[in-house]
């Protein structure tokens, strides 16, 4: 398995991997939900009502979670061809992805590595639309600085906090020993604060 092949199974798997115990548990709560609104529109509690239920919750888990995890492999997949065809000299693409609570996320915005430089190209892709339509091209120094990492505790991915067009920016990437070292070796230190630039500092004395 290639690198790329790695990244983009690794990608997959911590946005939409099908998880027994994450399926079990929604199927659960939707099953009580279920229960709890069919006892109060007037039914009566059976053992038919709780197979129901579970049955019911259990599959509705199930068909959630196999099209999210469709629609990830595929909006993947389209970033992927659409980076692709716009850099064809790329050496690497690394998919971004948020984490709001538990959840991962796949954001319309990616890192690749081309002519051993690294940029971020962010997606212009309407809701409901199948691939980007349009894509911004960000190089990695001046308007886009990496400044640090940070390994996820319960979960196979690395944070970086950085900096795009001057506004903290924070992504998560595969937690991938040689994918993090190459984007943390963009990684430039905090901006000075203004009372501590040399200038200033030959003021005081």
């Amino acid at each position: 398995m290639t690198l790329q092949e790695r990244v983009v199974a690794d990608t997959l798997s911590a946005v939409a991997a099908l998880k027994p115990a994450k399926v079990a548990a929604n199927a659960a709560i939707y099953a009580v939900c279920a229960g709890v609104f069919y006892v109060f529109i007037g039914g009566s509690v059976d053992v038919t009502l709780i197979l129901a239920c579970a049955g019911g919750g259990l599959l509705y888990s199930l068909l959630r979670d196999v099209v999210t995890h469709r629609r990830a492999k595929a909006a993947l997949a389209a970033h992927m061809a659409f980076v692709r065809a716009k850099h064809p000299q790329l050496d690497l693409y690394v998919p971004m992805l948020d984490k709001v609570g538990r959840t991962v996320l796949l954001k319309r915005a990616g890192l690749f590595f081309e002519d051993g430089e690294l940029a971020l190209e962010a997606f212009h892709q309407p809701a409901f639309a199948k691939s980007p339509k349009d894509s911004i091209t960000v190089p990695c120094g001046v308007d886009f600085q990496i400044r640090e990492s940070r390994p996820e505790d319960s979960v196979p991915l690395v944070a970086f906090r950085s900096e795009l067009m001057n506004n903290p920016y924070r992504f998560h990437v595969v937690k991938d020993d040689e994918v993090t070292s190459r984007i943390a070796a963009f990684a430039q230190a905090p901006k000075p604060a203004a009372s501590e630039t040399p200038a200033s500092i030959e003021r005081n004395e």
